[in-house]
């Protein structure tokens, strides 16, 4: 009965996140391939799961800040989510095949541990 209790006050603290949303999403990512625009909405799209796992935070970094613990690379994610400023804010900022890849991966590895893929 114990149990019973337990798995009820788990699925109404959290609420279960909507993968063919975030399926479908990651779906579109992938195919424009290695582009700084797939490294954008990737950032983006784990962002939008942060928020629905109701992460605190004014801002992704905050929330980045405050998902240690249900997100295992971190510091990978947070290498993410820093290449896309340097696209966004650097207008000068050559992004190859390999970096993207990579942030591409971390943002997918992310979206996983919190449930939304």
């Amino acid at each position: 009965m114990l149990v019973g209790v337990l798995a009820v006050v788990a699925r109404l603290a959290k609420p279960p996140m909507n993968k063919k949303h975030f399926e479908k999403k990651w779906s579109e990512i992938v195919a424009e391939k290695a582009s700084p625009m797939a490294v954008i909405k990737a950032d983006s799209l784990v962002d939008e799961a942060l928020r629905h796992a109701h992460i605190k935070g004014q801002t992704m970094g905050e929330r980045l800040n405050n998902s240690k613990g249900l997100v295992r690379d971190i510091n990978g994610t947070w290498s993410a989510h820093k290449l896309r400023n340097k696209l966004v804010h650097e207008t000068t900022m050559v992004l190859s095949d390999a970096q993207a890849n990579k942030a591409l991966k971390e943002f997918k590895k992310a979206l996983k541990d919190l449930g939304a893929l």
